[in-house]
């Protein structure tokens, strides 16, 4: 029994729903007529002779043609099917990689936006782009679930010598750049959304919620925003370096003295 998800996934590779199951068909009956193919895939007969016309056309069916003039098909090989859309594929993203790169850095213009970024997955591949890119820093305020799926890209990120700083949350072993936050009632609070801050080469920002909450975060290559959010981070990596050497009862209670005063959740 052939998934029908098989079919659906194909129309990705260029094919339509007819073509798909009439490919599949014949890689299943070997060399075939018409009339087999239409059984064994259940395309209408009447459908049948155009999809095998515009599979052999395109050179994804082969046909032999008898004395008769009756034809028989026989599907491409798995393989060679395979290459040839993987070379298609990276033949268009190459060439459209190139196109929207060369728009994009014409005209930029002055003003500065704050962008929406939507989505556990979005925010996830925006955050490993941002990182692959860096150049020479990348500062981050991150948790651990994010953290986790962000760790390989931050690994390969140092290895190639840009400088990765910040600290995490309920992390147990970051990377040895990264300062781990000690544990704090506050932050564990079940009603506290975990959130993220990544700054690359303090010309672009994206912070927000963490990813797994699916929610929103934001992209910004405003020098306002990105200055205030990784002096943010410096002063998160200052106090908790202090509490570590300093008396931490004692020093913990006059830091949430004075943001208490500030009206500030710490």
């Amino acid at each position: 029994m052939i998934d029908e998800s098989l079919f659906i996934k194909l129309q990705n590779f260029g094919l339509n729903q007819y073509e798909a199951k009439a490919y599949v068909a014949l890689l299943s009956t070997g060399t075939s007529n018409a009339y087999n193919v239409s059984k064994a895939s259940g395309i209408p007969r009447a459908r049948i002779y155009d999809t095998l016309e515009a599979l052999t056309t395109r050179g994804v069916v082969m046909f032999e043609e008898s004395t008769d003039g009756s034809k028989n098909y026989t599907a491409l090989p798995a393989s060679v099917f395979l290459e040839q859309a993987r070379e298609k594929w990276t033949n268009t993203y190459n060439h459209v990689e190139k196109e929207l790169k060369a728009i994009e850095s014409q005209d930029k213009k002055d003003n500065t936006y704050v962008s929406t970024v939507r989505g556990e997955k979005n925010i996830l591949a925006f955050c490993r782009n941002l990182i692959r890119d860096a150049k020479q820093r990348v500062i981050i305020s991150i948790w651990d679930t994010m953290y986790s799926e962000l760790a390989d890209d931050l690994k390969a990120c140092a290895e190639r010598g840009c400088s990765v700083s910040g600290i995490t949350f309920e992390v147990e072993n970051p990377i040895n750049t990264l300062d781990k936050h000690r544990k704090n009632k506050s932050h564990n609070s079940i009603d506290k959304k975990k959130w993220f801050i990544l700054s690359v080469d303090s010309k672009e920002l994206l912070y927000g919620h963490s990813s797994e909450l699916d929610s929103n975060a934001f992209y910004t290559d405003d020098p306002t925003h990105i200055y205030l959010l990784e002096d943010y981070i410096f002063h998160d990596v200052l106090v908790n370096r202090i509490l570590e050497k300093e008396n931490k009862e004692q020093v913990t209670e006059l830091v949430l003295e004075i943001l208490s005063k500030m009206k500030i959740t710490f």
